[in-house]
């Protein structure tokens, strides 16, 4: 299926948290699934930004993204910096518009791993394993990729 070029296209930035062989998510009160945090890029942030502030917003948790910069490209004298490597990028429809997603692996940062559920992001959330992804609402395309991604040893924890 095309994509209607009518519809609007937003850019979104998206965390797949993985902590201890589970991915961290949360249940989406509009969409009425279990998604990942994230939210849209607003105009003064790059997209590592949002996912940063959007996971702190919706979880309270701090994260380091898990990604290859190619330091190379960057020029400091064009003011030209490199971001991380996303681990996947989507554009997915959703409602009246699409999100052109970029999705980045991360990993909690610091000492702080207590989640505090922000009731006005969603209506829970929780950590899921491999074994968990059957019994949980989820989009086909993310249940694949959330089985990609905890069944890659890249991503486990140590």
């Amino acid at each position: 299926m095309s994509q209607n070029n009518d519809l609007k296209k937003h850019f979104t930035a998206s965390a797949l948290i993985i902590e201890d062989n589970k991915a961290l998510l949360l249940y989406h009160k509009k969409l009425d699934v279990w998604l990942y945090p994230g939210g849209h890029v607003e105009d003064n942030e790059t997209p590592e930004q949002t996912v940063i502030r959007e996971v702190k917003e919706e979880t309270g948790l701090d994260i380091e993204i898990i990604g290859e910069k190619d330091h190379d490209l960057a020029d400091p004298e064009a003011d030209v910096s490199v971001l991380c490597t996303p681990h996947s990028f989507l554009c997915e429809l959703v409602g009246d518009h699409y999100h052109n997603d970029i999705i980045y692996l991360c990993k909690i940062s610091g000492e702080n791993k207590d989640i505090k559920h922000n009731p006005d992001e969603s209506s829970d959330i929780k950590y899921f394993g491999l074994d968990d992804l059957d019994n949980i609402k989820l989009f086909p395309n993310f249940k694949r990729l959330l089985t990609k991604v905890l069944e890659n040893e890249d991503t486990k924890s140590e």
